[in-house]
């Protein structure tokens, strides 16, 4: 809601936020404003002044203390513990995806769930999802969660429901809003140190936070944090790898490959500023700029077969060894005598700025103009391996190429409240323009990294990750435009009612209209019942529609090969029936009950239905014949003769997801003192199905990871227990079973149920100053492993889809200063 700005607004999460730790403030600034204007919510309503529980649809708050409380540093990662149908995982070994993290929210993939800050859409991150991840997720291109320290927020909002009439594209399965601090004096630093339970993972973390006026009439408010985590290593014993250091080959890597928490560094920053132009017009403007990098390592290449396993094609002979094309003998286990494995490194770049003039008149029309323009860029570097095609002249490193996303977009908003003697209140009209533009960039990598030396009959390419060649680069854009229109009345005291349409026209695909309509009744002032139905629409994005790669992979029977990403509906798809992409459209469904008594007890019971037609999904692999290979060659397709399998995304796919959510929160008050212990819950049931036959599309196993790859059942508890100027904390979270794709002779592996348990203990020591230490998963708990014969002599100890990672209980300790 974009014409509610953020330093007029505040939040409160006394109520009906979800796991949250109740009472509890933004800070010592906004205390005065969540007194008077409690559980205030941007999200969902057009209506200044509409609180959590007077919503239609299902709304979640959380302050700073919420997310505190987790002991992550990290948005998403928070996010995952505090709401229930919110996941995001590590995928391992699974290229650009180590890096951008992809988030699920009601088992929908990230670019069904939009990202707002202060209520203006993200422009999304330069990495797809095409590694060979988890199933719901493979093929997306969402907004990337972790590149804003959590410490600017005022608080963020959790919309669990369809959307897009009124946010637009990607509004999907819900939206997420954060809004900024926007105060303007005083400010606060927060220190965090902690590492996993069996070692590695060392974390440093400190952000600070400082409000500043601008003039007698507005303010700026900064932002700043420095994360740093070491690697965690979780691996078991490659048996190659382990017989070569028995036979005293030297310069075996150690461990040959892992699977943990990978390095990371990241400085990230941002700014809000508003400015009072007279008594109805302000200016604002708000951003971030964000620096990470972040290595990670692929398989063990194995340089001399043994008892162990065999040896990595990269070692093999050529045939054109001491040939008039190459003179020289390459022996490449001069260079590696044990092996390598290489490294993978993605340095990003994530910036944004919007700026805007609003005009708010409650006896007038008021208005908000604004431009939008983002951009995440991300370097890749892969060392450690070479290109056996180059032989001798080849390098040891290679600068791979880029990504980029960029967006601009410029939105023209106004809203009227229509007085009337008809209804109960006032008509609440919201309508506007939008124009957005977006760009993806593929950046050509080193001639190195792709080209084909004069050992043709070797792989070609860096290995891990081959090169962005010439034919593969470049910038390729599209854009859009709507216009939108809501309305909400209080038709009377117990009965709201809401309406949404929204026109989209996308050079690229095409028109859609979109609806949603939802309602409120009031039983009495304690029991409420709320519905909601829409329609949704996502268009591809850039990168889905542009995006190729070309990658080594493994397979299931332990081999390498050269997996290609093909442009969707290209000629070199088409030999594999690729067609055009299509937008993705959806039908929502949902209702609930809200309670809220004087005892203090809140609950609520949302249900849910999201259907998705046309689901814009990466198919899995297909592999290749010598005669498609011969006709991906005679098309000039880069390295088309050693393309072992191919991938593109497609949209014949119908899904459904259908669920409910049940949050409730209790605060029990010890006698008159100030002891008191607030309890919440918060649980999620969702079960996703495809509603098409998944023949070419999906394999047994993919289905079944499809289906049951993310726990339908999903819960926390959390207990707090306020004394004195303690708090103690315990959270149980509980995942459900879930299935993980296996191999051929076992194409579905069973995973058990989980609960994990987080504990913290926070110490005021006066009013500016307190200190916590605690521990998320204090009972060490890890995944199974994959449970397959060619994974296990591979040294993977852990499942790398495990739903709450793999590197086991993690503890801390940290401070916060108030100021």
């Amino acid at each position: 809601m974009r014409y509610m700005r953020p330093w007029l607004s505040s939040v409160s999460a006394i109520g009906l936020a979800a796991a949250a730790i109740a009472p509890t403030y933004a800070d010592d600034s906004d205390i005065a404003e969540i007194e008077e204007f409690e559980e205030i919510i941007t999200l969902g309503s057009r209506r200044q002044g509409r609180t959590v529980a007077d919503s239609p649809v299902a709304v979640d708050v959380f302050l700073p203390k919420n997310l505190e409380s987790t002991g992550y540093t990290d948005v998403n990662t928070a996010l995952r513990t505090l709401v229930p149908s919110f996941n995001v995982k590590r995928l391992h070994l699974n290229d650009g995806s180590s890096f951008v993290r992809p988030v699920t929210l009601r088992s929908s993939p990230a670019d069904h769930v939009l990202l707002l800050l202060n209520g203006e859409r993200r422009h999304r991150s330069s990495v797809v999802q095409i590694g060979t991840g988890h199933a719901t997720t493979s093929g997306s291109q969402g907004q990337d969660f972790n590149v804003l320290p959590s410490i600017a927020f005022k608080s963020i909002e959790v919309l669990r429901d369809g959307a897009a009439a009124q946010y637009g594209s990607d509004a999907i399965a819900g939206v997420i809003n954060m809004t900024m601090k926007n105060a303007s004096e005083g400010g606060s630093v927060t220190g965090h140190a902690g590492k996993y339970i069996d070692g590695g993972g060392e974390t440093f973390d400190v952000q600070g936070n400082i409000g500043l006026p601008l003039s007698a009439n507005g303010f700026v408010n900064l932002s700043a944090q420095y994360n740093s985590q070491n690697k965690t290593e979780r691996a078991g014993i490659h048996k190659g790898a382990q017989a070569l250091i028995d036979a005293g080959v030297p310069n075996v890597p150690m461990p040959a490959i892992n699977t943990g928490e990978p390095e990371y560094e990241a400085i990230k920053t941002a700014w809000n500023t508003g400015l009072q132009l007279n008594d109805t017009m302000r200016a604002y403007m708000f951003g971030n700029y964000t620096k990470s990098d972040s290595t990670v390592g692929f398989y063990y290449r194995q340089s001399v077969a043994n008892s162990g396993g065999g040896a990595h094609a990269t070692f093999a002979d050529s045939a054109f060894d001491e040939t008039e094309a190459h003179p020289e003998k390459f022996d490449l286990t001069e260079i590696y005598p044990g092996g390598f494995t290489p490294q993978f490194r993605g340095d990003q770049i994530d910036f944004s700025t919007v700026v805007g003039l609003t005009n708010e008149d409650e006896d007038s029309l008021s208005w908000d103009l604004s431009f939008r323009w983002g951009r995440n860029k991300i370097d890749y570097t892969i060392f450690n391996t070479i290109n056996p095609s180059l032989g001798v002249n080849s390098p040891t490193s290679f600068k791979p190429g880029s990504l980029a996303q960029r967006e601009y977009q410029v939105d023209a908003e106004a809203w009227y409240n229509v007085k009337n003697d008809i209804f109960f209140s006032d008509i609440t009209i919201f309508g506007g323009m939008s124009y957005r533009n977006e760009a993806y960039t593929i950046g050509a990598g080193d001639k190195a990294s792709y080209a084909i030396g004069p050992l043709r009959d070797l792989p070609v390419g860096s290995n891990g990750f081959q090169g962005f060649s010439p034919d593969v680069a470049g910038a390729f854009g599209t854009d859009s435009y709507a216009f939108y229109i809501d309305a909400e009345v209080d038709v009377t005291e117990n009965w709201l009612v809401s309406a949404a349409a929204r026109y989209e026209d996308y050079q690229a695909f095409g028109d859609n209209f979109s609806y949603k309509v939802a309602t409120k009744y009031d039983l009495s002032d304690s029991l409420s019942l709320r519905g909601a139905m829409s329609t949704g629409f996502r268009a591809p994005a850039a990168g889905q529609v542009f995006g190729a790669s070309q990658t080594s992979q493994l397979t299931q029977a332990g081999d390498f090969i050269l997996d290609a990403v093909l442009t969707p509906g290209s000629e070199e798809a088409q030999l594999f029936g690729s067609t055009p992409l299509v937008p993705e459209t959806s039908f929502n469904l949902s209702a609930g009950i809200v309670m809220s008594l004087e005892s203090g007890l809140t609950f609520t019971l949302d249900f849910y239905q999201i259907d998705v037609d046309d689901r814009l999904l990466l198919n899995d692999s297909i592999n290749t014949t010598q005669a498609q290979r011969d006709a991906l060659d005679s098309l000039g397709y880069p390295n088309g003769r050693s393309v072992q399998q191919v991938r593109f995304f497609q949209n014949r796919l119908d899904t459904r997801v259908r669920g409910f959510d049940l949050v409730s929160t209790y605060t029990h008050f010890w006698g008159e003192g100030d002891t008191s212990t607030d309890f919440n819950l918060a649980v999620n049931y969702n079960e996703q199905i495809l509603r098409s036959d998944p023949a070419g599309v999906f394999s047994e196993g993919k289905v079944h990871e499809f289906e049951r790859g993310i726990p339908r059942w999903n819960g926390n508890l959390g207990i707090t227990h306020h004394v004195g100027d303690f708090d103690f904390m315990v959270r149980g979270i509980y995942y459900g079973a879930w299935d993980r794709n296996g191999i051929a002779a076992d194409p579905v592996l069973h995973r058990s149920a989980e609960v994990l348990f987080d504990a913290q203990i926070t110490y005021a020591i006066n009013e500016n100053f307190e200190v916590h230490v605690g521990g998320r998963n204090i009972f060490n708990k890890y995944p199974p492993g994959r449970e397959a014969a060619v994974f296990e002599p591979l040294g993977i100890l852990y499942d790398n889809h495990a739903v709450f990672g793999l590197s086991g209980g993690y503890y801390y300790a940290g401070l916060k200063y108030n100021f």
